[in-house]
């Protein structure tokens, strides 16, 4: 009896482990980790932000955006196109029982912010901020915390960034 029961209650812990693994590394889409169908999108503001020190040993802080983009616009199509690209895995932390109210990349040199609305009201909107780590911090509409993502494409901040500086406008923040 008391080996059968140690056999039913490791195969039980091995049974949670490979669900809690299914569900970290399933990979999820632009439209599920935002909770709406991309179409929906009317507005979105994309900006990126480049931190280092120069060859001369200066710091430096380098912003370009994007503004206001709609639906049709050209540049709208693109960025919701790079970021349809990476599919995003949940992170344990959005398991954790109480609100995520602040995410940290260490050592991160580069980010790309965008905002995105598919409505007039705080409820339709959405922030995401992409790490150069892969970690994609998701706060949708009123609600109090983030969601973590990790990227399964690498390299779509290195696109976002190389869009928003050949396409957007330098600013002096």
């Amino acid at each position: 009896m008391r080996k059968h029961m140690k056999k039913i209650l490791i195969a039980l812990l091995a049974l949670i482990v490979l669900c809690a693994g299914v569900w970290r590394l399933r990979p999820h889409s632009l439209a599920d980790i935002i909770s709406v169908d991309e179409s929906a999108i009317i507005s979105l503001t994309c900006t990126a932000n480049i931190s280092g020190v120069s060859k001369d040993g200066t710091p430096f802080i380098d912003n370009y955006e994007l503004q206001a983009l709609t639906g049709g616009s050209k540049d709208f199509i693109a960025i919701i196109d790079i970021l349809n690209q990476s599919g995003y895995q949940q992170s344990f932390q959005n398991l954790f029982p109480w609100a995520i109210t602040s995410v940290s990349s260490n050592g991160s040199s580069m980010n790309a912010n965008i905002f995105l609305a598919w409505g007039s009201t705080e409820k339709e909107t959405c922030f995401l901020t992409v790490y150069d780590d892969g970690k994609v911090v998701v706060s949708l509409g009123e609600n109090n915390g983030f969601l973590v993502y990790h990227a399964t494409d690498r390299s779509m901040l290195d696109q976002l960034v190389n869009y928003v500086q050949e396409h957007g406008t330098k600013t002096d923040k």
